[in-house]
């Protein structure tokens, strides 16, 4: 499936999950869907962590327009560590080993209420 035209497995992009996107639709059918969980929170994240926690969208007419807040408006996302949910998969931009594992030990080997 990967040489069908929609998919350009040799395309060069920075939209990439855009790409898989598309391609998924178009050779497979499948539609994207909302991943967050109950409350809202998002469970795969275009930032790093502790941008994530610090996100705010800006307020309507002021400062200017975030591609982030553009780009989810179909399912609009929390602002700040409201949005990142606690059952997480995935961050971008874990550039070093030692913040991918971090990550993971906050994520599956910490044991908190809730």
């Amino acid at each position: 499936h990967a040489e069908a035209p929609p998919c350009y497995p040799d395309r060069k992009t920075p939209t990439e999950d855009v790409q898989i996107a598309r391609c998924l639709k178009a050779v497979a059918g499948i539609e994207p869907e909302d991943t967050s969980d109950g409350k809202g929170a998002e469970r795969f994240h275009p930032f790093a962590p502790g941008h994530m926690i610090t996100l705010k969208q800006p307020e309507p007419g002021k400062g200017p327009r975030d591609w982030f807040y553009d780009y989810t408006k179909e399912f609009p996302a929390a602002d700040g560590a409201r949005g990142c949910a606690k059952d997480s998969v995935s961050f971008h931009y874990l550039r070093k080993p030692a913040m991918v594992r971090h990550v993971h030990a906050l994520l599956y080997d910490c044991k908190g209420k809730g």
